[in-house]
């Protein structure tokens, strides 16, 4: 076995084999004879690292008024039981190092085991070796109360493997022996080991546990949300006759809630109610309610709350926090505002975990007034608080506030945690503001969350979303650990920056470091789909759905409507549509944006109707879909028929965007004059994509002088813009004015304005081929421009006189 010593080991008298637990006959012979003790002032050495004042240490606590020197050794066992018990440690072990320097006899000492467990409460694993190695000199280990807490003392100062170590040497183990290990392990979160102590103590060793052993094993299974596990240990906690114990009750119905036995938790919970001392404990009812709304039962929390009110139990923060809880699960403000009432009637408004559930409560129902409002008036500004407060600001749609909030926060000295950070990122993400996100790159750099996984992932999404996905690669290569969400960031911002192939690759290299994707990984790949057009991609992509069982999720299904719709294959779309066992507005949106898109405005119209009598009302997305469809198929009066039922049939006020569809559907239809009305009276300002729609219409019908109207608007909101003045060269052509064409040429070669080029894609064989205007890089660009170039013969021998113009 490896002999660990201190670096100053010279000092010490003797430092133990520390999984040896023989007496000190039987101590190897290369440990005992290490160096010998041989007076009180060499045993004191041993604990040379303790910095030990006997005058500071005896003038801190009231009981070093009394004496100066030890009438008695039980006087001292007494003294060193009380520290230990008040949590003195450093005291109660100066007391011992001063019994050593007066030359007191220590082999009378009883107290060892509190001794220890002041070791242990120090949590330093140098002082507790060389306790470890004092009591093996003494010849005490004989003693199994003793070697427990030195089996505690190592679970305190974390080092595990050494405390399965001396576990596995004892010569003598009892239940608090099994105990320390199985809530030792869960403790440190190694809840599959506790569970293995616990089956081992009770099935292989025949030990029927007690209380301790039987919470940490529930504990244990609650965290791995092994209903299996925990229905075993339900039947042992029976058998030992302690299911009557109330912490152990609550530990059962958590983990049952935990594992969504919401059945077996409530079976427990009503088996209680007949013993009047359990019955009126409010940390049952607690975990009763907070499980319900965790597993969204909301209506039965809100009934056992009640419940608890008839029976005349007074609810505590517990309650108010889990209540709070389920109104923002459940956007309930009207309910919320009532429990804010009791919390004034039952003292709990000044309570930090009540007010910051309250603040949350306001903020996600929407009421932000109200929620800032109890914010400010709050004496309890901790970090929890600041966190909550713009946490929520920045995902309920209020970034700049999220953003002032934390300027604020900085002023008064605040030290942000990641949480904060991570809500920052979040709120310049949303307003794309890369220079104020910069900064709080450096500031997470310099406290050191850089390297925090949440933190990385939301610098990943921000650089994505402002654009810059070079940099965005560049914080993701330096995480030190990237997990989903940092991947889904990284395919999220290709996609949507339309950088279809590193999206693709990113998803595949996520894949082979074995991390599964989830549905907001499929939507973005199917946005990818969507985006070229490729139906061989996109079947790749719902196979693997089914393969994972991924394609029954609503998310998931609403993507691959709209995947196939753009891919040009609505009858997939309508199949995958009617397949889905639950449906939200989204997924009515898609298949009826779907139907438009391919021209099937009669299906469009059922589907529409069906929509409104499943119960899901329409919004401004299905309106846009349906004016666009009759805009394209020319039914001008059932266009005005829907957008008059918007406004009186559905109470929604228009917007931009379907204004834009009825100057389409109008101009299409050659009421120029109507659609301009309607511009000039629509209560929005009108923006270059309606005016450049009526633009196009002037052109189409021949009318000059509306068009040169038009015109003058869009050159104001956009003087720059290029293709709205080809647009109008090419409609003074169409008059025969080529004088006033080539005048608005002239001034696009003037401003120096030039037009981007047109890009365009094919997928042929499962390869995708790329073409901008004027490229010639392609391997079969001669046979491509031979082929062009006798299709426009063609259609010129047809009557068509293209208009080709570069800039």
């Amino acid at each position: 076995m490896v002999l660990v010593r201190p670096l100053n080991s010279p000092f010490l008298p003797l430092y133990p084999d520390q999984f040896n637990l023989q007496t000190p006959s039987k101590t190897p012979h290369h440990i005992s004879n290490l160096v010998r003790v041989t007076s009180p002032v060499s045993c004191s050495l041993r604990f040379q690292k303790f910095n030990y004042n006997p005058i500071q240490k005896w003038s801190s606590k009231p009981l070093s008024t009394k004496i100066r020197t030890f009438v008695s050794i039980s006087f001292a066992n007494n003294v060193i039981r009380e520290y230990t018990e008040d949590g003195f440690f450093d005291d109660a072990i100066g007391v011992y190092l001063k019994m050593l320097d007066d030359g007191v006899k220590v082999e009378g000492f009883r107290y060892f085991p509190c001794l220890i467990k002041a070791f242990g409460g120090l949590c330093d694993i140098y002082m507790g070796r060389q306790i470890h190695g004092h009591v093996l000199k003494l010849g005490v280990l004989d003693d199994v109360s003793v070697v427990n807490s030195l089996l505690t003392m190592y679970w305190k100062c974390g080092v595990v493997e050494d405390a399965v170590q001396m576990f596995e040497k004892m010569p003598e183990v009892d239940l608090v022996s099994w105990n320390t290990m199985i809530s030792g392990f869960q403790k440190s979160m190694d809840y599959t080991r506790s569970l293995m102590f616990f089956r081992s103590m009770v099935w292989e060793f025949g030990i029927y546990p007690n209380r301790v052993a039987c919470v940490s094993s529930i504990l244990s299974c609650s965290s791995l949300q092994s209903l299996t596990h925990g229905r075993e240990i339900h039947g042992v906690v029976v058998k030992s006759g302690l299911d009557v114990e109330e912490y152990l009750v609550s530990s059962l119905i958590e983990m049952y809630m935990k594992c969504g036995s919401i059945k077996n938790a409530e079976n427990i919970f009503n088996s209680i109610l007949d013993k009047d001392s359990v019955r009126r404990n409010a940390v049952i009812w607690n975990v009763m309610i907070s499980g319900y709304v965790s597993n969204g039962c909301f209506s039965q929390a809100l009934l056992l709350f009640i419940k608890m009110m008839v029976w005349g139990i007074k609810p505590d923060y517990s309650t108010m926090v889990s209540l709070f809880s389920l109104c923002s699960e459940s956007l309930d403000i009207a309910f919320g505002k009532q429990i804010h009432g009791f919390i004034f009637k039952f003292g709990l408004k000044n309570n930090v975990r009540v007010e910051t559930a309250l603040l949350d409560m306001y903020l996600k129902c929407g009421d932000m007034g109200t929620g800032l409002k109890i914010f400010r008036r709050s004496q309890n500004h901790n970090l929890i608080m600041w966190s909550a407060v713009i946490s929520n600001c920045a995902q309920s749609g209020c970034p700049t506030k999220a953003l002032e909030l934390f300027y604020e926060f900085k002023m008064e000295d605040g030290l942000a945690d990641s949480g904060i950070l991570v809500a920052v990122l979040r709120a310049c993400s949303s307003l794309t503001l890369k220079p104020e996100g910069m900064q709080i790159h450096g500031l997470a750099t310099k406290m050191g969350f850089v390297s925090d996984v949440f933190v990385g992932s939301a610098l990943v999404d921000l650089y994505a979303k402002c654009r810059d996905m070079g940099y965005s690669k560049k914080v993701f290569l330096r995480l030190s650990q990237k997990d989903l969400v940092s991947w889904n960031a990284l395919i999220s911002g290709y996609a949507q920056d339309e950088c279809a192939d590193e999206a693709l690759k990113a998803f595949r290299d996520m894949q082979l470091e074995e991390i599964r994707p989830n549905t907001v990984t499929i939507a973005c790949i199917l946005s990818v789909c969507a985006h070229l057009s490729v139906m061989t991609l996109c079947k790749e992509v719902h196979g693997y759905l089914i393969r994972q069982g991924l394609e029954t999720t609503v998310l998931v299904s609403n993507s691959l409507i709209a995947t196939y719709a753009k891919c040009g294959d609505i009858n997939s779309s309508l199949y995958t549509f009617e397949k889905m066992p639950e449906r939200n507005d989204v997924s009515w949106n898609s298949i009826i944006l779907g139907m438009g898109m391919h021209s099937r405005t009669d299906e469009m119209i059922v589907l529409f109707d069906k929509m409104v009598a499943s119960g899901i009302k329409p919004d401004h997305v299905t309106f846009t879909a349906i004016l666009s469809a009759c805009s394209h198929a020319g039914r001008v009066d059932e266009g005005c028929k829907y957008f008059k039922s918007m406004v009186e049939d559905f109470n929604l006020k228009p917007q931009l965007e379907q204004y834009t569809c009825m100057v389409d559907l109008l101009g299409r239809a050659g009421h120029l004059n109507q659609a301009y009305d309607l511009i000039m009276a629509m209560p929005c300002t009108p923006d270059d994509r309606i005016w450049g729609s009526l633009l196009g219409s002037c052109k189409n019908h021949g009318d000059e002088i509306l068009a040169e109207i038009v015109a003058n608007h869009i050159f104001k909101l956009v003087p720059s813009s290029v293709g709205y003045r080809v647009l109008l060269a090419n409609l003074y052509e169409n008059f025969g004015k080529g004088r006033e064409g080539s005048k608005v040429r002239s001034e696009i070669k003037d401003m120096g304005l030039k037009k981007k080029p047109g890009c365009s894609w094919i997928e042929v064989d499962n390869n995708f081929h790329i073409f901008i205007a004027g490229d010639r890089s392609h391997s079969q660009s001669d046979e491509i421009y031979a082929a062009v170039e006798s299709l426009t013969t063609e259609i010129k021998r047809a009557g068509y006189i293209p208009q080709i113009y570069s800039y």
